[in-house]
Protein backbone atom coordinates (compact mmCIF):
# COMPACT_ATOMS: atom_id res chain seq x y z
CA UNK A 1 0.00 0.00 0.00
CA UNK A 2 1.31 3.30 -1.04
CA UNK A 3 1.81 5.91 1.82
CA UNK A 4 -0.24 8.15 -0.49
CA UNK A 5 -3.16 6.53 0.02
CA UNK A 6 -2.91 6.35 4.17
CA UNK A 7 -2.07 10.21 3.72
CA UNK A 8 -5.31 11.19 2.37
CA UNK A 9 -6.98 8.71 4.67
CA UNK A 10 -5.40 10.11 7.89
CA UNK A 11 -6.46 13.62 6.55
CA UNK A 12 -10.11 12.67 6.23
CA UNK A 13 -10.13 10.89 9.16
CA UNK A 14 -9.12 13.86 11.43
CA UNK A 15 -12.99 14.91 10.74
CA UNK A 16 -13.48 11.56 12.97
CA UNK A 17 -10.50 13.50 15.68
CA UNK A 18 -12.85 16.61 15.85
CA UNK A 19 -15.65 13.96 16.00
CA UNK A 20 -14.39 12.50 19.33
CA UNK A 21 -13.20 15.53 20.43
CA UNK A 22 -16.10 17.28 20.52
CA UNK A 23 -18.96 14.90 21.87
CA UNK A 24 -16.40 13.88 24.54
CA UNK A 25 -15.47 17.70 25.95
CA UNK A 26 -18.67 18.02 27.45
CA UNK A 27 -17.93 15.26 29.93
CA UNK A 28 -15.31 17.80 31.83
CA UNK A 29 -18.08 20.66 31.98
CA UNK A 30 -21.11 19.02 33.19
CA UNK A 31 -20.57 20.26 37.04
CA UNK A 32 -19.60 23.93 35.53
CA UNK A 33 -22.56 24.24 33.10
CA UNK A 34 -24.64 22.80 35.91
CA UNK A 35 -23.98 25.81 38.42
CA UNK A 36 -23.52 28.16 35.89
CA UNK A 37 -26.56 27.79 33.95
CA UNK A 38 -28.80 26.63 36.99
CA UNK A 39 -29.41 23.26 35.03
CA UNK A 40 -31.29 20.19 35.92
CA UNK A 41 -30.50 16.61 34.91
CA UNK A 42 -33.06 17.30 32.14
CA UNK A 43 -31.29 20.45 30.67
CA UNK A 44 -27.75 18.50 31.36
CA UNK A 45 -28.82 15.68 28.69
CA UNK A 46 -30.36 17.79 26.42
CA UNK A 47 -27.06 20.05 26.51
CA UNK A 48 -24.94 16.61 26.01
CA UNK A 49 -27.33 15.57 23.10
CA UNK A 50 -27.93 18.99 21.41
CA UNK A 51 -24.45 17.58 19.61
CA UNK A 52 -25.60 13.77 19.05
CA UNK A 53 -29.53 15.91 17.82
CA UNK A 54 -27.83 17.80 15.44
CA UNK A 55 -26.12 14.49 14.21
CA UNK A 56 -29.40 13.08 12.78
CA UNK A 57 -30.12 15.70 9.88
CA UNK A 58 -26.00 15.95 9.83
CA UNK A 59 -25.68 12.38 9.12
CA UNK A 60 -29.15 12.16 7.02
CA UNK A 61 -28.38 14.84 4.44
CA UNK A 62 -24.18 14.36 3.89
CA UNK A 63 -24.80 11.28 1.87
CA UNK A 64 -26.63 13.15 -0.46
CA UNK A 65 -24.70 16.51 -0.52
CA UNK A 66 -21.81 14.72 -1.31
CA UNK A 67 -23.48 12.87 -4.29
CA UNK A 68 -24.76 16.21 -5.98
CA UNK A 69 -21.10 18.35 -4.40
CA UNK A 70 -18.44 15.73 -4.03
CA UNK A 71 -16.95 14.40 -1.33
CA UNK A 72 -13.98 16.90 -0.67
CA UNK A 73 -16.32 19.68 -0.75
CA UNK A 74 -18.87 18.81 2.07
CA UNK A 75 -15.50 17.91 4.14
CA UNK A 76 -14.45 21.02 3.61
CA UNK A 77 -17.92 22.60 4.55
CA UNK A 78 -17.63 20.15 7.91
CA UNK A 79 -14.63 21.90 9.10
CA UNK A 80 -16.09 25.32 8.78
CA UNK A 81 -19.03 24.45 10.68
CA UNK A 82 -16.67 22.99 13.37
CA UNK A 83 -15.08 26.23 13.57
CA UNK A 84 -18.41 27.65 14.39
CA UNK A 85 -19.23 25.34 16.84
CA UNK A 86 -16.10 25.90 18.99
CA UNK A 87 -16.07 29.52 18.99
CA UNK A 88 -19.79 29.95 19.63
CA UNK A 89 -20.02 27.53 22.69
CA UNK A 90 -17.13 28.91 23.89
CA UNK A 91 -18.72 32.40 24.25
CA UNK A 92 -22.60 31.34 24.95
CA UNK A 93 -23.89 33.71 26.82
CA UNK A 94 -26.95 31.58 27.47
CA UNK A 95 -28.49 28.06 27.86
CA UNK A 96 -30.18 28.57 24.76
CA UNK A 97 -27.17 29.42 22.08
CA UNK A 98 -24.85 26.89 24.36
CA UNK A 99 -27.64 24.34 22.85
CA UNK A 100 -27.92 26.15 19.49
CA UNK A 101 -24.02 25.82 19.40
CA UNK A 102 -24.04 22.27 20.39
CA UNK A 103 -26.49 21.71 17.67
CA UNK A 104 -23.96 22.91 15.02
CA UNK A 105 -21.26 21.02 15.86
CA UNK A 106 -23.76 18.09 15.67
CA UNK A 107 -24.46 18.44 12.32
CA UNK A 108 -20.70 18.93 11.36
CA UNK A 109 -20.33 15.75 13.33
CA UNK A 110 -23.14 13.93 11.77
CA UNK A 111 -22.10 14.72 8.36
CA UNK A 112 -18.18 14.08 9.39
CA UNK A 113 -19.07 10.47 10.35
CA UNK A 114 -21.30 9.72 7.13
CA UNK A 115 -18.43 11.47 5.03
CA UNK A 116 -15.00 9.93 6.06
CA UNK A 117 -16.14 6.27 6.23
CA UNK A 118 -17.57 6.75 2.30
CA UNK A 119 -14.28 8.75 1.40
CA UNK A 120 -11.79 6.73 2.88
CA UNK A 121 -13.28 3.43 1.56
CA UNK A 122 -13.76 4.66 -2.30
CA UNK A 123 -9.44 5.15 -2.08
CA UNK A 124 -8.96 2.04 0.09
CA UNK A 125 -7.35 -1.47 -1.43
CA UNK A 126 -10.16 -4.10 -0.66
CA UNK A 127 -7.25 -6.19 1.21
CA UNK A 128 -6.51 -2.86 3.18
CA UNK A 129 -9.98 -1.34 3.43
CA UNK A 130 -10.58 -2.34 7.34
CA UNK A 131 -7.47 -1.25 8.59
CA UNK A 132 -7.52 2.12 6.84
CA UNK A 133 -11.54 2.54 7.92
CA UNK A 134 -10.48 2.23 11.06
CA UNK A 135 -7.93 5.16 10.39
CA UNK A 136 -11.59 6.90 11.34
CA UNK A 137 -12.05 4.92 14.94
CA UNK A 138 -8.68 5.90 15.62
CA UNK A 139 -8.85 9.51 15.38
CA UNK A 140 -12.15 9.47 17.07
CA UNK A 141 -10.53 7.69 19.71
CA UNK A 142 -7.67 10.36 19.51
CA UNK A 143 -9.97 13.19 19.47
CA UNK A 144 -11.51 11.85 22.46
CA UNK A 145 -8.50 11.59 24.82
CA UNK A 146 -7.67 14.90 23.76
CA UNK A 147 -11.02 15.85 24.81
CA UNK A 148 -10.08 14.40 28.00
CA UNK A 149 -6.65 15.70 28.42
CA UNK A 150 -7.38 19.11 27.11
CA UNK A 151 -10.25 19.72 30.12
CA UNK A 152 -7.68 17.62 32.62
CA UNK A 153 -4.84 20.83 31.44
CA UNK A 154 -7.50 23.36 31.81
CA UNK A 155 -8.74 22.19 35.12
CA UNK A 156 -5.42 21.83 36.45
CA UNK A 157 -3.57 24.94 34.80
CA UNK A 158 -4.13 27.98 37.09
CA UNK A 159 -3.79 30.39 35.01
CA UNK A 160 -4.97 33.96 36.17
CA UNK A 161 -7.31 34.60 33.55
CA UNK A 162 -9.64 30.77 34.35
CA UNK A 163 -11.87 30.77 36.77
CA UNK A 164 -14.18 28.22 38.35
CA UNK A 165 -16.68 30.19 36.25
CA UNK A 166 -15.24 30.29 32.76
CA UNK A 167 -13.04 26.89 32.10
CA UNK A 168 -15.92 25.44 30.45
CA UNK A 169 -15.45 27.91 27.95
CA UNK A 170 -11.71 26.91 26.69
CA UNK A 171 -13.05 23.36 27.43
CA UNK A 172 -15.14 23.64 24.74
CA UNK A 173 -13.60 26.63 22.44
CA UNK A 174 -10.11 24.25 22.12
CA UNK A 175 -11.68 22.48 19.50
CA UNK A 176 -11.47 25.45 17.39
CA UNK A 177 -7.51 24.49 16.92
CA UNK A 178 -7.73 21.34 14.90
CA UNK A 179 -10.64 22.47 13.31
CA UNK A 180 -8.66 25.10 11.25
CA UNK A 181 -5.85 22.46 10.85
CA UNK A 182 -8.40 19.79 9.53
CA UNK A 183 -9.46 22.79 7.05
CA UNK A 184 -6.20 23.34 5.50
CA UNK A 185 -5.10 19.81 4.97
CA UNK A 186 -8.36 19.09 2.78
CA UNK A 187 -7.61 21.57 0.89
CA UNK A 188 -4.75 19.12 -0.61
CA UNK A 189 -6.74 15.64 -0.59
CA UNK A 190 -8.27 14.64 -3.86
CA UNK A 191 -11.83 14.25 -4.81
CA UNK A 192 -12.89 10.62 -4.43
CA UNK A 193 -12.05 8.68 -7.92
CA UNK A 194 -15.34 6.44 -7.67
CA UNK A 195 -17.26 9.98 -7.48
CA UNK A 196 -15.45 11.70 -10.52
CA UNK A 197 -15.85 8.31 -12.53
CA UNK A 198 -19.72 8.73 -11.46
CA UNK A 199 -19.24 12.74 -12.98
CA UNK A 200 -17.57 10.82 -16.14
CA UNK A 201 -14.58 12.57 -15.23
CA UNK A 202 -12.66 9.48 -16.22
CA UNK A 203 -8.94 11.10 -16.90
CA UNK A 204 -9.08 12.66 -13.36
CA UNK A 205 -10.16 9.67 -11.99
CA UNK A 206 -7.60 7.18 -13.81
CA UNK A 207 -4.78 10.21 -12.05
CA UNK A 208 -5.69 9.88 -8.47
CA UNK A 209 -5.95 5.73 -9.04
CA UNK A 210 -2.90 5.99 -10.16
CA UNK A 211 -1.22 7.47 -6.92
CA UNK A 212 -2.97 5.01 -4.98
CA UNK A 213 -1.96 1.84 -7.18
CA UNK A 214 0.77 0.18 -9.46
CA UNK A 215 -0.38 1.59 -13.20
CA UNK A 216 -1.48 -1.46 -14.14
CA UNK A 217 -3.71 -2.23 -10.89
CA UNK A 218 -5.03 1.78 -11.46
CA UNK A 219 -6.46 0.82 -14.88
CA UNK A 220 -7.76 -1.89 -13.56
CA UNK A 221 -9.88 -0.44 -10.95
CA UNK A 222 -10.72 2.22 -13.20
CA UNK A 223 -12.66 -0.23 -15.49
CA UNK A 224 -13.80 -2.11 -12.73
CA UNK A 225 -15.80 0.79 -11.35
CA UNK A 226 -16.76 2.42 -15.00
CA UNK A 227 -18.30 -1.00 -15.53
CA UNK A 228 -20.18 -1.19 -12.04
CA UNK A 229 -21.28 2.47 -12.91
CA UNK A 230 -22.39 2.03 -16.15
CA UNK A 231 -24.48 -0.90 -15.28
CA UNK A 232 -26.91 1.25 -13.26
CA UNK A 233 -26.54 4.49 -15.45
CA UNK A 234 -25.80 6.42 -12.05
CA UNK A 235 -26.53 6.53 -8.29
CA UNK A 236 -29.77 5.91 -7.34
CA UNK A 237 -31.80 8.61 -5.53
CA UNK A 238 -32.33 8.50 -1.83
CA UNK A 239 -35.80 6.97 -1.94
CA UNK A 240 -34.89 4.27 -4.05
CA UNK A 241 -32.19 2.48 -1.80
CA UNK A 242 -35.83 1.10 -0.15
CA UNK A 243 -36.67 -0.33 -3.24
CA UNK A 244 -37.10 -4.71 -3.00
CA UNK A 245 -33.28 -4.61 -4.45
CA UNK A 246 -31.82 -3.01 -1.46
CA UNK A 247 -34.52 -2.46 1.23
CA UNK A 248 -33.13 -5.42 3.53
CA UNK A 249 -29.64 -4.82 3.77
CA UNK A 250 -30.26 -1.13 3.69
CA UNK A 251 -32.16 -1.45 6.78
CA UNK A 252 -29.65 -4.05 8.29
CA UNK A 253 -27.02 -1.24 8.23
CA UNK A 254 -29.01 1.12 10.17
CA UNK A 255 -30.16 -1.43 12.76
CA UNK A 256 -26.64 -2.43 13.10
CA UNK A 257 -25.15 1.33 12.89
CA UNK A 258 -27.88 2.06 15.59
CA UNK A 259 -26.83 -1.08 17.96
CA UNK A 260 -23.48 0.13 18.14
CA UNK A 261 -24.75 3.32 20.01
CA UNK A 262 -26.89 1.08 22.52
CA UNK A 263 -23.79 -1.15 23.84
CA UNK A 264 -23.84 2.05 26.34
CA UNK A 265 -20.36 3.47 24.96
CA UNK A 266 -21.08 7.14 24.76
CA UNK A 267 -22.74 6.76 28.56
CA UNK A 268 -18.82 6.04 29.30
CA UNK A 269 -17.54 8.65 27.28
CA UNK A 270 -20.06 11.36 28.04
CA UNK A 271 -20.68 11.35 31.65
CA UNK A 272 -17.27 9.66 32.95
CA UNK A 273 -16.92 12.03 35.74
CA UNK A 274 -20.92 11.89 36.70
CA UNK A 275 -20.22 7.95 37.04
CA UNK A 276 -17.30 8.40 38.88
CA UNK A 277 -18.18 10.55 41.14
CA UNK A 278 -20.70 7.92 42.34
CA UNK A 279 -18.17 5.47 43.18
CA UNK A 280 -15.96 5.48 46.34
CA UNK A 281 -12.70 4.97 44.57
CA UNK A 282 -9.81 7.74 45.60
CA UNK A 283 -8.45 10.68 42.78
CA UNK A 284 -9.56 12.97 40.59
CA UNK A 285 -12.38 12.40 38.51
CA UNK A 286 -10.76 13.88 35.63
CA UNK A 287 -7.80 12.02 35.48
CA UNK A 288 -9.69 8.81 35.52
CA UNK A 289 -11.50 9.90 32.96
CA UNK A 290 -8.47 10.88 30.97
CA UNK A 291 -7.29 6.67 31.77
CA UNK A 292 -10.44 5.69 30.06
CA UNK A 293 -9.33 8.05 26.84
CA UNK A 294 -6.01 6.08 26.93
CA UNK A 295 -7.45 2.53 27.40
CA UNK A 296 -9.62 3.32 24.86
CA UNK A 297 -6.66 4.65 22.23
CA UNK A 298 -4.78 1.24 23.10
CA UNK A 299 -7.05 -0.86 22.43
CA UNK A 300 -8.29 0.63 19.05
CA UNK A 301 -4.86 0.51 18.39
CA UNK A 302 -4.94 -3.72 18.72
CA UNK A 303 -7.80 -3.39 16.43
CA UNK A 304 -5.85 -2.56 13.46
CA UNK A 305 -4.15 -6.00 14.00
CA UNK A 306 -7.50 -7.52 14.55
CA UNK A 307 -10.01 -6.43 12.20
CA UNK A 308 -8.46 -7.87 8.41
CA UNK A 309 -7.37 -11.04 9.87
CA UNK A 310 -9.96 -12.19 12.39
CA UNK A 311 -12.97 -10.50 10.45
CA UNK A 312 -15.84 -8.85 11.31
CA UNK A 313 -18.25 -11.09 12.13
CA UNK A 314 -16.45 -12.56 15.53
CA UNK A 315 -14.97 -8.98 16.46
CA UNK A 316 -18.79 -8.19 17.03
CA UNK A 317 -19.71 -11.32 18.48
CA UNK A 318 -16.96 -11.45 20.78
CA UNK A 319 -17.13 -7.60 21.88
CA UNK A 320 -21.14 -8.22 23.00
CA UNK A 321 -20.10 -10.91 24.74
CA UNK A 322 -17.20 -9.37 26.93
CA UNK A 323 -19.28 -5.84 27.26
CA UNK A 324 -22.77 -7.11 27.97
CA UNK A 325 -20.76 -8.76 31.30
CA UNK A 326 -18.80 -5.85 32.94
CA UNK A 327 -22.34 -4.06 32.35
CA UNK A 328 -23.53 -6.51 34.43
CA UNK A 329 -20.72 -6.37 36.85
CA UNK A 330 -21.14 -2.70 37.08
CA UNK A 331 -24.70 -2.96 37.75
CA UNK A 332 -23.91 -5.51 40.98
CA UNK A 333 -21.38 -3.31 41.94
CA UNK A 334 -23.47 -0.70 42.61
CA UNK A 335 -26.43 -2.87 43.83
CA UNK A 336 -24.46 -4.17 45.90
CA UNK A 337 -22.99 -0.85 46.96
CA UNK A 338 -19.23 -2.42 46.67
CA UNK A 339 -17.92 0.90 45.18
CA UNK A 340 -14.65 0.77 47.75
CA UNK A 341 -12.52 -1.02 45.68
CA UNK A 342 -11.10 -0.98 41.77
CA UNK A 343 -13.14 -3.38 40.83
CA UNK A 344 -15.77 -0.75 39.32
CA UNK A 345 -13.01 0.96 37.33
CA UNK A 346 -12.14 -2.19 36.33
CA UNK A 347 -14.75 -3.52 35.10
CA UNK A 348 -15.43 -0.38 32.90
CA UNK A 349 -11.54 -0.18 31.46
CA UNK A 350 -12.67 -3.80 30.30
CA UNK A 351 -15.95 -2.91 28.81
CA UNK A 352 -14.06 0.30 27.04
CA UNK A 353 -11.23 -2.01 25.74
CA UNK A 354 -14.07 -4.81 24.35
CA UNK A 355 -15.85 -1.69 22.64
CA UNK A 356 -12.35 -0.86 21.20
CA UNK A 357 -11.57 -3.22 19.16
CA UNK A 358 -14.36 -4.93 17.85
CA UNK A 359 -17.82 -2.70 17.98
CA UNK A 360 -15.68 0.79 17.72
CA UNK A 361 -13.92 -0.75 15.04
CA UNK A 362 -16.31 -2.71 13.05
CA UNK A 363 -18.65 0.40 12.71
CA UNK A 364 -17.44 3.43 10.63
CA UNK A 365 -15.70 0.07 7.96
CA UNK A 366 -18.51 -1.96 8.33
CA UNK A 367 -21.40 1.10 7.36
CA UNK A 368 -19.45 2.22 4.30
CA UNK A 369 -18.52 -1.16 2.58
CA UNK A 370 -22.18 -3.17 2.74
CA UNK A 371 -23.59 -0.97 0.46
CA UNK A 372 -22.36 -0.57 -3.38
CA UNK A 373 -21.15 2.16 -5.41
CA UNK A 374 -25.05 2.66 -6.72
CA UNK A 375 -26.22 3.21 -3.15
CA UNK A 376 -23.45 4.14 -1.09
CA UNK A 377 -23.76 7.37 -0.22
CA UNK A 378 -27.66 7.58 0.51
CA UNK A 379 -27.37 4.54 2.21
CA UNK A 380 -24.02 5.13 4.65
CA UNK A 381 -25.91 8.37 5.41
CA UNK A 382 -29.32 6.58 6.63
CA UNK A 383 -27.36 4.34 8.56
CA UNK A 384 -25.18 6.88 10.18
CA UNK A 385 -28.69 8.49 10.60
CA UNK A 386 -30.04 5.68 12.77
CA UNK A 387 -26.65 5.94 14.90
CA UNK A 388 -26.74 9.72 15.96
CA UNK A 389 -30.51 9.46 16.05
CA UNK A 390 -29.43 5.98 18.64
CA UNK A 391 -26.89 8.49 19.74
CA UNK A 392 -29.23 11.28 20.78
CA UNK A 393 -31.81 8.78 22.68
CA UNK A 394 -28.93 7.58 24.97
CA UNK A 395 -27.05 10.92 25.94
CA UNK A 396 -30.04 12.47 26.44
CA UNK A 397 -32.50 9.85 28.65
CA UNK A 398 -29.23 8.09 30.49
CA UNK A 399 -28.67 11.13 33.75
CA UNK A 400 -32.49 10.88 33.78
CA UNK A 401 -32.35 7.19 34.26
CA UNK A 402 -29.26 7.32 35.99
CA UNK A 403 -31.59 9.29 39.01
CA UNK A 404 -34.99 7.93 38.30
CA UNK A 405 -34.19 4.02 37.95
CA UNK A 406 -31.17 3.96 39.80
CA UNK A 407 -27.48 3.19 38.65
CA UNK A 408 -28.05 -0.48 38.90
CA UNK A 409 -31.20 -0.74 36.92
CA UNK A 410 -29.60 1.18 34.19
CA UNK A 411 -26.43 -0.96 34.18
CA UNK A 412 -28.92 -3.87 33.89
CA UNK A 413 -30.47 -2.46 31.50
CA UNK A 414 -27.34 -1.82 28.67
CA UNK A 415 -25.98 -5.23 30.11
CA UNK A 416 -29.05 -6.78 28.81
CA UNK A 417 -28.96 -5.09 25.31
CA UNK A 418 -25.63 -6.26 24.75
CA UNK A 419 -26.64 -9.31 25.39
CA UNK A 420 -29.52 -9.57 22.75
CA UNK A 421 -26.83 -7.90 19.89
CA UNK A 422 -25.19 -11.15 19.85
CA UNK A 423 -28.23 -12.63 18.44
CA UNK A 424 -28.88 -9.73 15.94
CA UNK A 425 -24.99 -10.43 14.43
CA UNK A 426 -24.88 -14.16 14.86
CA UNK A 427 -28.30 -13.81 11.70
CA UNK A 428 -27.78 -10.55 9.59
CA UNK A 429 -24.29 -9.56 9.74
CA UNK A 430 -22.24 -11.38 6.89
CA UNK A 431 -18.53 -11.24 6.59
CA UNK A 432 -16.84 -8.53 4.20
CA UNK A 433 -13.21 -9.05 4.90
CA UNK A 434 -11.28 -9.09 1.66
CA UNK A 435 -14.00 -8.53 -0.25
CA UNK A 436 -13.95 -5.91 -3.09
CA UNK A 437 -16.85 -2.75 -2.78
CA UNK A 438 -17.86 -4.07 -6.48
CA UNK A 439 -18.42 -7.26 -5.22
CA UNK A 440 -20.44 -6.96 -2.02
CA UNK A 441 -23.89 -6.70 -3.54
CA UNK A 442 -23.73 -10.39 -4.96
CA UNK A 443 -22.66 -11.00 -0.85
CA UNK A 444 -26.70 -9.84 0.08
CA UNK A 445 -28.67 -10.41 -3.39
CA UNK A 446 -30.24 -13.14 -1.78
CA UNK A 447 -30.68 -12.21 1.88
Amino acid sequence: MKKYTILISAVAAIGGLLFGFDTAVIAGTIPALRSYFTLDDNAIGLVVAAASIGCIPGALFAGNLANRYGRKLMMLVTAVLYVIAALGSGMAGSFESLVLYRFIGGLAIGMASTLAPIYISEVAPAQYRGRLGMSQQLAIVVGILLAFISNYFIDRAGWAFLTPENTWRYMLAAAVFPSVIFFVLLLLVPESPRWLIQRARHDHAHRIFGRIYEPLKAKEELLTVQQDIAASKKGLGFMEIFSPKYRKVVWIGVVFAAIAQLTGINIIFYYAPLIFEKTHVGGSVLFQTVLTGIVNLIFTIVAFWLIDRIGRKKLLLAGSAVMGTCMVIVGVLFYTDNLDNYLVLAAIFVYIAAFACTWGAVLWVYVAEIFSNKIRGSATSFAIFGNWTANAIVSWTFPVMLSGMGAPATFFTYGLINFLMIAFVAKYVFETKGVALEKVEAMYANL
